[in-house]
């Protein structure tokens, strides 16, 4: 787990350290005295919790948290300050926690048992996907871009059904057969595209009338569902590839049936 602490004073910064330390002994804890050098981190690497103090001078806790957003939608912000008037503010932004200062490895080790956003097993996949709730693609953390929207609903439908699947079966469940085969031959380029140039070329399988996916190659939360991971299934909150109408008829399935 990469964690960020940021606090504009020495001591508390360091009181800080101390108790995510203690409180989560395997994490990368990165240490920062005020936004800007927080902001250069966060650029360098992606952090899966930050701890942030709020009254700091120039740029506060509050507008860096929106900031680290922005580069990072998933990451679970914990503000750590001696104030309480803050906590409308913070929690209308969907934080993920509110500590009070004298900061301790307990009320730590409390919020990283509960995050907002649950972080998943380390593992040594470049592209991550995410299921549960909207479908997000990632490569190296952050967003994966698709030229075209619907390539990366090809991508989700692959996901979902865990196998190679037909052009015609795909475009039946995704356009019921209203697509030009150039267009749907361009989407197909695309999603090679995407792929390769995230420098993950093996994901995509791609055969002469069929699109596959190549399961071994990525982190899926829903794979990981189905394989009983306990983080896995803490992230389940009942909702399944949210934005794809077509993707409720699998949710029930393995919604009704527990499957796992």
């Amino acid at each position: 787990m990469r964690i960020l602490a940021v606090d504009d004073k020495a001591l508390p910064l360091r009181a800080l350290e101390d108790a995510i330390r203690q409180a989560c002994p395997d994490a990368e804890v990165t240490a920062c005295e005020n936004a800007e050098a927080a902001m250069a981190a966060a650029q360098q690497n992606a952090f899966d919790v930050a701890f942030l103090d709020i009254q700091m001078p120039e740029i506060n806790g509050i507008e860096l948290a929106k900031r680290l957003k922005l580069l990072y939608p998933k990451l679970n912000i914990v503000f750590a300050t001696g104030y309480d008037d803050y906590m409308d503010t913070a929690f209308s932004m969907h934080v993920s926690g509110y500590l009070m200062k004298p900061i301790t490895a307990e009320a730590v080790k409390d919020e990283l048992q509960n995050l907002r956003h649950p972080v998943l097993p380390e593992a040594p996949y470049r592209i991550v996907v995410q299921c549960f709730g909207n479908f997000e693609v990632y490569a190296d953390k952050k967003p994966l871009k698709f030229q075209y929207e619907k390539t990366k609903e090809i991508f989700a439908y692959l996901i979902d059904r865990r196998s190679i699947c037909t052009n015609g079966e795909i475009i039946a469940s995704l356009w019921q057969n209203d697509i030009s085969d150039s267009y749907f031959r361009t989407l197909r380029k695309d999603l090679a595209d995407t792929f390769k140039d995230a420098g993950a070329p093996d994901i995509i399988l791609l055969h002469r009338g069929k699109l596959g996916i190549d399961a071994g190659n990525l982190s899926c939360d829903y794979y990981q569902w189905l394989s009983g991971i306990p983080s896995a299934l803490n992230a389940y909150h009942g909702e399944y590839m949210s934005q794809y109408s077509w993707a409720e008829f699998s949710h029930a399935v393995f919604r009704n049936a527990d499957y796992r």
